[in-house]
């Protein structure tokens, strides 16, 4: 039922108003469309009658009706362009009007839809508990109905309206070129995925001299490279300081001389990172002012290091062919013409029974054929090193050391040897049989070469510095004369005679070939014969070893 209504014009002019469910704005002109949502014909009359000849913004309304939030809900199905429902409470039930508030911002996700509640029963939906319980534009009670108020309602909810939707359109272009931006992001940042992934597995960075500012721009490989943190920029002076001091000379060379003749850029050289030396080759091209004078460089920084190890190799390979044939002609002979010779006596006598002395020849060559047999295993596995075994992998150093004590406890206890294990183990990135060998070799040395009446003490220490890691054996053996340290590690070279201790001659070697392959070295520190020993190994760590 409708309340009283206040305005008489308002009133005066329903009996006279006759029109359908929707009313026409202007000609030419887009419409505001309203929904008018009551169970009572006379309050939806009374609302068209006050709504169909308002204009705002230049536009008139087009007036849809619903007797019923069922109604209603269909309207707005075929109707997506609904700006403003005037909307009754009770309806079908008692909370119809309610129940569809609910259903439009929830269900149909609609938040731009203006919803003025017009009530005439109050009591079902209180004004602050409707106004903070659901999502809703204004509240109006149908006994205060005016056409001022309708007027100025509906134009401030329409405007409202406008804006809001002239919002969600501004956000949606606004969204869709987020959209095409990130899509244009993730096609360079792809791109230039692409060009760090092909820079890093041909080992060939970037960069750009700025001889203005003096300032190198360096890309991600290049920095890897050079060792250097994501942002550095670099300089000319900077980078000579990098720079092996034996190269600087020749490179400076080189830069003036492309500067002078305008002729592309090319040298190689070592760079030093920490305690490690890098060999690369630098590439560049000059662009120039009009004035002739150079502006910028734009270059390529090849990391050629293992071209140059295996460069390296190559030699030392050839060299220690070299050395292997001598010590094939000259060690491995000996027994060779041990075992002819007795084997020509034990020949000459085949006509006779053999006796003790024939016994004791054949022995004789029987011994020297077995130690024939450890120099060429002990040659098989010098030649493997470094080309066969198992790959690098993450090792904790102590436990190769005590797997290590564990092979040579027999050694250990028939020497009475006291064996102390100390200091600083890191895990490190090695190749474990390998150095297995290495570990072995230098305390099973200890355990061997030891003085008559003198119980081994031998001291296995680590310790980490400057991305080193140094592991040394220290004993209070034979010791070495230092005139004899460079014969030391060279394959079949002994300095205590074969009669007194067992060998091969091939152990040290090994350790150092061992210690060269993990980009390491190997020496030996002592005070002379009698006063023991120092074998020392360092080998660089990686960053996240250390």
């Amino acid at each position: 039922m409708i309340d009283t209504i206040d305005d008489p014009d308002l009133l005066a002019g329903l009996s006279a108003s006759k029109a359908g469910t929707a009313s026409r704005s202007p000609p030419g002109s887009s419409a505001w469309t309203v929904l008018l949502v009551d169970d009572e014909a006379d309050v939806r009359a009374v609302l068209r009658l006050a709504l169909q000849d308002m204009l705002v913004e230049g536009s008139g309304l087009r007036l849809l009706e619903a007797s019923s939030a069922r109604e209603a809900r269909a309207m707005l199905a075929a109707n997506a362009d609904v700006a403003l429902i005037l909307l009754d409470v009770v309806m079908e039930s008692d909370r119809a009007g309610l129940e569809l508030v609910r259903h439009i911002r929830e269900q149909l996700g609609n938040r731009s839809v203006q919803i003025v509640l017009v009530t005439g029963q109050p009591g079902y939906a209180p004004q602050r508990e409707v106004v903070s319980a659901y999502q809703i534009n204004g509240y109006w009670l149908k006994s205060e109905l005016s056409a001022d108020r309708i007027h100025l309602t509906v134009c401030s909810a329409i405007r409202s309206y406008r804006l809001m939707r002239e919002h969600e359109i501004l956000q949606r272009d606004l969204q869709g070129k987020v959209r095409q931006l990130d899509d244009t992001l993730r096609v360079l940042r792809d791109s230039e995925t692409n060009l760090i992934r092909a820079q890093s597995v041909a080992k060939v960075g970037s960069w750009t001299f700025e001889l203005a500012t003096d300032e190198i721009r360096l890309s991600a490989e290049t920095r890897r490279i050079f060792g250097l943190a994501a942002g550095t920029v670099g300089s000319y002076e900077g980078y000579l300081a990098r720079v092996f001091p034996d190269d600087r000379a020749s490179l400076e060379q080189a830069w003036q001389a492309a500067l002078a003749s305008g002729e592309p850029f090319e040298h190689e050289h070592r760079i030093m990172l920490g305690r490690s030396l890098r060999h690369v080759r630098q590439q560049a091209d000059l662009t120039r002012g009009a004035d002739g004078r150079p502006l910028r460089c734009v270059g390529t920084t090849q990391d050629i290091t293992e071209r140059k190890q295996a460069e390296e190799e190559l030699r030392r390979s050839n060299a220690e062919l070299e050395q292997f044939s001598y010590a094939v002609s000259h060690d491995l002979r000996q027994p060779l013409r041990m075992i002819s010779s007795y084997l020509q006596l034990l020949g000459i006598s085949l006509g006779e029974q053999l006796d003790d002395e024939q016994r004791e020849h054949f022995r004789f060559a029987t011994d020297g054929a077995r130690r024939l047999d450890r120099m060429l295993v002990a040659l098989l596995e010098y030649s493997r090193v470094g080309r066969m075994g198992e790959p690098p992998t993450w090792v904790d150093t102590r436990a190769i050391v005590d797997e290590a004590l564990l092979y040579l406890q027999p050694a250990i206890a028939e020497a009475q040897a006291r064996v102390s294990v100390r200091g600083r183990w890191p895990r490190a990135l090695l190749r474990a049989d390998e150095m297995l060998r290495l570990i072995q070799n230098l305390i099973g040395n200890a355990t061997k070469f030891r003085v008559a009446g003198r119980r081994p003490e031998i001291r296995v220490s680590s310790r980490i510095a400057a991305g080193t890691w140094f592991l040394t054996v220290a004993d209070n053996g034979l010791g070495i004369a230092p005139a004899q340290f460079g014969r030391l590690f060279q394959v079949f070279q002994r300095l205590q005679s074969r009669a007194s201790y067992e060998g091969s001659g091939v152990g040290l070697a090994l350790c150092r070939k061992i210690a060269e392959h993990h980009d390491g070295r190997i020496w030996v520190e002592s005070d002379g014969e009698g006063q023991g020993s120092r074998f020392c190994v360092s080998l660089p760590l990686a960053r996240e070893e250390v």
